[in-house]
């Protein structure tokens, strides 16, 4: 606001402050805003999302990659194997040696005086 001492006499800028105060001169930059309000936002979020990834490019970038390392698994150790006789150890054998091969099928005897046209049934 001015002072009473520098009192404003241009009728121009009376008539600017003027309207600056009551927000005449806004109304048509506020209705271009409202005619492109999906642009400006949509432009907006683009340009929140481009800091974004700028912003993680660059902390993936001062970051290491983690070096990775197996944990210690020590010596082996041998493994002790206890040893026990059973009593079916006889049948357990059996079994691991009999033969899955089926025997040759027992032929059966040539008869060449059958008529299969005869009726005896």
């Amino acid at each position: 606001m001015p002072s009473p001492i520098d009192k404003i006499t241009n009728p121009e800028a009376l008539k600017l402050i003027h309207d600056i105060q009551s927000g005449v001169i806004f109304a048509p930059l506020i209705a271009k805003i409202i005619k492109y309000k999906w642009y400006i936002i949509s432009g907006f979020i683009l340009l929140v999302l481009i800091i974004a990834i700028s912003f993680g490019r660059a902390i993936f970038r001062r970051s290491q990659a983690p070096i990775f390392t197996p944990p210690d698994i020590g010596l082996p150790e041998p493994t002790v194997v206890e040893t026990f006789t059973s009593e079916y150890e006889w049948i357990r054998q059996n079994i691991i040696d009999f033969g899955t091969e089926l025997p040759d099928p027992v032929l059966p005897a040539l008869d060449n005086a059958i008529d299969l046209e005869s009726v005896n049934i």
